[in-house]
């Protein structure tokens, strides 16, 4: 069986030829040769399309946890997005880009690393339903410091496993906030075993799939407990640090994002209301940050 990087290398070349592959190579080589002014610890890529609504609480959520640059790609949104982006914008907080298209995921991925590799000392890849959260560190950045403190070796890739959660029994959208509404999951589901991952821009040669990036020869990669790990799962470990995957939310708002497709190209799946369904545990790994992101939100 193929190296799940090996294979996004393939499929890369197939899809953008080697002369393409080979210039990503040298790009990459390239950025470590030359001096970094970095503005920031910590940023986060995401593709978003008509998710205004959501997108005040995950910012400032995320501004708790340690995060300093938001680079947003806004894939045709129709809302009111970019309106409330704007005041992030005008702090330099969020770099907006609109992006057209169908499956652009992985063009704005690749862009934002070729763009920001030397802006930011870290990046993460997630999506607007996912909340980075520590459980025993104040910031992301600091369990990153931790993790490298323990294996004495700089990080190029940490994967995080996501928690799923479910409809927590709502049909339709409750009033109040994300982390704080829909606290239920499923801690034994196998789709936990997913990573999204935090890395070293300047190791990256390719961002071309939603939960791992291939690196240069060499990068170390490691999940939250310091184990080397290689492609999109690893053994799920909530212990320190996890992603909230605020997967459905309500079965309504389910639905209405389904029929927007996956900014991957992947169709969604079809899902029967259960008022159960990944919502038979509970996760309050968010309570410490919500009054101050209550606050926030609603200044």
């Amino acid at each position: 069986m193929n190296n799940p990087e090996t294979s996004q290398i393939l499929l890369y070349k197939r899809t953008h030829g080697w002369f393409n592959l080979i210039g990503q190579y040298i790009l990459c080589i390239a950025s470590n040769l030359l001096p970094c002014k970095f503005e920031a610890d910590l940023g986060i890529t995401a593709i978003v399309k008509n998710e205004a609504f959501y997108m005040k609480e995950w910012i400032e959520f995320h501004k708790l946890v340690g995060v300093e640059k938001f680079y947003i790609y806004d894939n045709e949104s129709t809302d009111n997005l970019k309106e409330v982006l704007q005041p992030y914008i005008d702090s330099n907080e969020v770099i907006y880009k609109f992006i057209k298209g169908k499956k652009v995921q992985f063009k704005a991925y690749q862009d934002s690393i070729i763009k920001n590799r030397r802006k930011v000392r870290m990046m993460a890849f997630i999506d607007i339903d996912e909340f980075i959260t520590p459980k025993k560190h104040s910031t992301v950045t600091e369990f990153i410091k931790n993790i490298e403190t323990k294996i004495n070796h700089k990080i190029d890739a940490l994967g995080i496993n996501w928690l799923m959660h479910g409809f927590n029994g709502y049909y339709s959208k409750p009033e109040g906030l994300v982390c704080e509404k829909f606290k239920k999951c499923d801690f034994s589901t196998d789709w936990n075993k997913h990573i999204k991952s935090i890395v070293n821009p300047r190791s990256v040669v390719l961002a071309y799939h939603p939960h791992f990036c291939v690196h240069l020869f060499g990068a170390k990669k490691v999940n939250t407990k310091g184990e080397d790990i290689c492609g999109p799962f690893s053994k799920p470990d909530f212990d320190k640090i996890i992603i909230n995957h605020y997967w459905t939310k309500s079965y309504e708002e389910y639905l209405e994002r389904s029929k927007k497709g996956k900014a991957d190209g992947c169709i969604p799946i079809p899902l029967e209301y259960d008022e159960k369904y990944l919502s038979v545990d509970e996760n309050n790994s968010t309570d410490r940050y919500l009054n101050l992101l209550k606050e926030k939100v609603n200044s």
